[in-house]
């Protein structure tokens, strides 16, 4: 008999339940009645029809709202992004043996596109385990409708529902991150990848959007100074490429960031008509390791 979305991801965490803690008094977890995931004090979570887990009670940012994940979601699907997630897997490939069973984190996933992908590689799909986690809601709504075999999670970053040293592989792209949580939660042998923008990224929406946005000179050295002080730094690869782009994109691209989260319909389409043809893709991937 053919399993529904919601038996599937049933089936999957309790597969999958001795990675998990309790998000709020960091004890075991075990799955109760098929239905929920419960410690032994009682804090009990939930598996929604949609197949994720809630394990906040918070409400998350709306600024990432799904206006923005479906816009986002527009533009990887028209390819922007594919060179990023052929070089997260070749990274992954690289680095790890495919030998044997491993877990895979996307910190800070959104709506999920990378690690649906990621999934879907021969090499990986077999002996591998998907964990996504977000904060915002929307984000993992839309996580869900892509592959079934991946674990969806809504939760803050600074405190993963995740036992310690349970991770061979945790991605962070072009999120916030939380260094702590992340050594914490990573295999002695696992690595972390990370990807950040580089100064040109994006050259032209940032330019577009003029003195809408705050226009100070960007630097990432910061951001490679913290990752460095958790984590060895063991490989770094650059991304810079041009892509052709039509009215539609721009228009998603516009309403993709959280920069202009407050324009209204007008104004967004007022930066529509003045056209781009293309846009610049910098980027920077840090490859990290566990500090012996």
């Amino acid at each position: 008999m053919k399993l529904n979305k919601l038996e599937k991801s049933r089936v999957l965490f309790s597969k999958n339940i001795e990675i998990f803690r309790c998000a709020i008094c960091k004890d075991h977890m075990m799955v109760k009645n098929n239905n929920s995931l419960i410690c032994s004090n009682g804090h009990c979570f939930d598996i929604s029809r949609k197949g994720y887990v809630n394990l906040i009670n918070r409400s998350s940012n709306q600024v990432y709202n799904q206006e923005l994940f479906e816009a986002r979601n527009k533009i990887y699907l028209r390819g922007c992004y594919d060179p990023l997630t052929k070089e997260l897997i070749h990274l992954i490939e690289l680095y790890l043996p495919m030998n044997h069973q491993k877990y895979i984190l996307d910190a800070g996933c959104g709506e999920g596109y990378y690690l649906n992908q990621i999934s879907k590689d021969k090499k990986l799909y077999g002996t591998s385990n998907f964990v996504g986690i977000d904060l915002s809601k929307e984000g993992i709504r839309m996580a869900t409708r892509g592959n079934s075999k991946i674990l969806w999670c809504i939760s803050d970053l600074a405190n993963m529902p995740l036992k310690s040293d349970k991770m061979d592989v945790i991605l962070n792209i072009l999120s916030p991150a939380n260094y702590e949580e992340f050594v914490r939660v990573l295999k002695k042998d696992g690595i972390v990848i990370k990807v950040i923008p580089e100064p040109q990224y994006l050259k032209e929406i940032r330019a577009l959007l003029g003195d809408r946005i705050k226009r100070d000179h960007y630097s990432n050295e910061n951001v490679m100074r913290v990752f460095q002080s958790h984590l060895g730094l063991i490989a770094e690869k650059k991304l810079n490429y041009q892509w052709e782009i039509n009215e539609s994109d721009l228009r998603n691209l516009i309403k993709m960031t959280p920069m202009t989260s407050r324009l209204t319909a007008e104004e967004i389409e007022t930066l529509v008509i003045r056209k781009i043809s293309s846009i610049t893709i910098d980027l920077k991937i840090l490859v990290g390791q566990y500090k012996s």
